[in-house]
């Protein structure tokens, strides 16, 4: 298994046609052929539904929570998974690498991860993607605009054997302000500008895309041409819930225009996270040529 925890920075998105969003309980969804399929969740640190972390003290439970998710991922099979709150050797969370365990679990020979929140002793847990397909590279960063629990991001270029790589990133924003939020998305366009090949961008965003919401979650996918799949994206509620607590889509997958939505699906009934899994299944036009995505560049229209 190939380890590694890096510092760096990437970008992407596309929409699918005619293509319906789904919520999937214990059978597998089904996977249209020649798909690329991506899954993005939030792990919660590994606690699953417990409310908060200090309840939870025995490894052991960690672990069985662990189990559980790559349960989840090798039934639904995801090429490739962004994960958030992802502990990398935490005190408060078993003091174990929950990344490369939930990798030797689930079947990922191949793992970036890159920690935001260290300190000696107490904490290392940051955002981290797992991948079936070898890497090229990995990278990933803290962002420049904090608060005191600290977000960031980690990238792959996931090799597809022809043409240019895939570049994933797994991101995870500021929970509280929608300034630092939108300072963040900012910067990560800086650093996905000059992003290789396909792009596809997912994490835990803590924003919605309606104009309501002052993230700037739209203007960030335009900037780098990305789109993301949605039936009325500005409507105050799209009926996509991902976070159980709340009727709103936080958790987003965002492609670039050489990939098309074949499939997308929220697994609601799963219990292991307060996060719901998220999972598209992408078309790549085979030959497509990839462009670069330039700041500024003119909206493109969605199509649900």
């Amino acid at each position: 298994m190939q380890r590694r925890t890096i510092l760096g920075g990437l970008g992407a998105v596309a929409l699918a046609a005619g293509c319906r969003a789904r919520v999937a309980a214990g059978a597998p969804v089904a996977r249209p052929d020649q798909t690329l399929r991506v899954m993005t969740l939030n792990v919660a640190h590994g606690r699953g539904r417990a409310p908060t972390q200090s309840l939870i003290r025995d490894p052991a439970e960690f672990r069985r929570n662990l189990d559980a998710i790559a349960v989840l991922l090798r039934r639904e099979g995801p090429d490739v998974v962004a994960l958030q709150e992802a502990e990398l050797g935490s005190r408060w969370a078993g003091d174990f690498d929950h990344v490369e365990y939930l990798a030797r679990r689930a079947g990922y020979d191949h793992i970036a991860a890159t920690p935001h929140m260290q300190q000696e002793g107490r904490f290392s847990y940051g955002t981290a993607v797992l991948s079936r397909i070898p890497m090229q590279a990995q990278g990933g960063g803290d962002f420049r605009t904090q608060s005191r629990w600290r977000k960031g991001f980690t990238r792959a270029q996931i090799d597809r054997g022809e043409g240019s790589p895939l570049s994933v990133v797994a991101l995870h924003l500021d929970f509280a302000r929608a300034s630092r939020r939108r300072a963040q998305l900012a910067e990560l366009a800086e650093q996905l500008a000059d992003a290789p090949g396909p792009l596809v961008v997912m994490g835990d965003f803590n924003a919605s895309w309606t104009d309501r919401d002052p993230s700037g979650l739209a203007d960030f996918a335009r900037r780098l041409r990305l789109r993301p799949w949605g039936p009325d994206l500005h409507a105050r509620r799209d009926g996509v819930r991902t976070y159980r607590s709340m009727a709103r889509r936080l958790d987003w997958i965002l492609v670039s225009d050489e990939l098309r939505f074949a499939n997308y699906a929220t697994l609601a009934r799963e219990q292991v996270s307060d996060h719901l899994p998220v999972l598209a299944d992408l078309h790549l036009p085979e030959g497509a040529a990839s462009r670069p995505r330039l700041a500024g560049e003119a909206q493109v229209s969605l199509v649900a």
